[in-house]
């Protein structure tokens, strides 16, 4: 079984990457690029509001030295949980809720 793997930013935020999560929904390799691109212009509904992801609020370009010609992105943990649900994924469930408790325990540590 794949694991999610979550990043903390360097302001501290949890995140992880678009690569990553494309693989553990198990999603078709070939599919990388087109899901992404949708992923990138779908409307979700956020908890400031409906609206599309904002770059460098929501998500950010993953820079990789020497990387493959593959673009990959740092994604929030409220827009990764987002995409996941919003997915055709038969595994969706589990991340989902992983993801979810993380976001719980970011917004508790906020108060």
């Amino acid at each position: 079984m794949m694991e999610l793997q979550i990043f903390i930013s360097k302001k501290g935020t949890r995140v992880v990457t678009a690569t990553n999560l494309h693989m553990v929904l198990q999603l078709p390799n070939h599919h990388y690029t087109q899901n992404v691109r949708r992923w990138m212009s779908d409307v979700y509904q956020f908890h400031d509001g409906i609206r599309k992801p904002e770059h460098m609020k929501d998500y950010a370009p993953r820079k990789i030295k020497d990387a493959p010609v593959v673009k990959d992105y740092y994604l929030s943990v409220e827009l990764a949980k987002l995409i996941t649900l919003n997915s055709n994924s038969k595994v969706k469930q589990k991340y989902a809720r992983q993801l979810l408790s993380l976001e719980d325990k970011v917004s508790n540590a906020e108060l």
